[in-house]
């Protein structure tokens, strides 16, 4: 028969070897999650290497080009013209990795800031087409329809709607190479809410992947360029707003159809 002093003894070294093995469980666990936050942010630079470089390397070269008159001279009007058209693209391409890069560092340093005045929901829409539009290949056609009166106007931050919309359709343009790219606006859809959608004719998102897409440096398609932010940065301001971004499920095996709703 055991003493009552030894039951204690017993279940003293019981309790400390079950926090002992808690203790090395969550090191474990911590250690786990560093490793794979060390993987994330090594693939992160890597690709941010490429990403920026790639444009780089196009301004510089075209506008050497551009800029040596010899060479300037054998070129036609159409090939300046092209070459311009390069070059602003990829400038736009490298203003918003940088762009990215800088409203994820807020987001996580919480100086990242929401201006709330009056503004006009087929406006902002109309203003992220033309900012985007250019970089649309020459088979996809982009366009927008609203079931949303012009004069209609919300109280948000025009700037951070106009970033959500924008995010969409450049996510939209780099996986969509025939068809169409649709903007729409509707107070219909959700009742109660405000809601923005672009949907693609491109390769779509799988399902499992809906939400993985939205996390921070994640890419469906790894081959395609950018920073793997945009769809965690679009999260991130419609959930500051007060409402949600998310991937249509029910337009699956069709393109993609992203959707931002924002209440009213």
């Amino acid at each position: 028969m055991f003493s009552t002093v030894s039951i204690i003894i017993i279940l003293v070294l019981f309790c400390a070897l079950a926090a002992l093995t808690y203790m090395a469980v969550k090191l474990k666990n911590q250690c786990d999650r560093y490793k794979r936050g060390l993987a994330v942010q090594k693939g992160f630079l890597q690709n941010m290497s490429h990403d920026i470089r790639t444009p780089m390397n196009a301004i510089c070269g075209f506008s050497q080009i551009l800029c040596n008159s010899q060479i300037r001279g054998m070129l036609s009007e159409e090939e300046i013209a092209e070459y311009g058209v390069i070059i602003q693209s990829n400038t736009d391409l490298l203003s918003t990795l940088v762009s990215d890069i800088l409203d994820i560092s807020d987001m996580e340093s919480g100086k990242y800031r929401l201006n709330i005045s009056t503004c006009n929901a087929n406006d902002v829409c109309r203003k992220a087409i033309s900012t985007v539009g250019h970089r649309c290949p020459a088979g996809v056609k982009m366009y927008m329809t609203t079931d949303v009166p012009d004069t209609y106007m919300f109280r948000s931050d025009p700037k951070r709607v106009e970033q959500v919309v924008m995010n969409y359709l450049t996510n939209a343009v780099k996986h969509t190479v025939e068809g169409e790219i649709h903007v729409h606006v509707s107070l219909a859809e959700h009742p109660g809410m405000l809601t923005f959608s672009v949907t693609d004719t491109g390769e779509g998102v799988p399902t499992d992947k809906a939400e993985v897409i939205f996390g921070r440096f994640e890419k469906f398609n790894t081959i395609k360029g950018g920073t793997g932010l945009g769809l965690a940065i679009c999260r991130t301001i419609a959930t500051q707003l007060g409402g949600e971004a998310k991937l249509d499920l029910t337009h699956q095996g069709r393109g993609a159809r992203f959707i931002f709703t924002h209440p009213v």
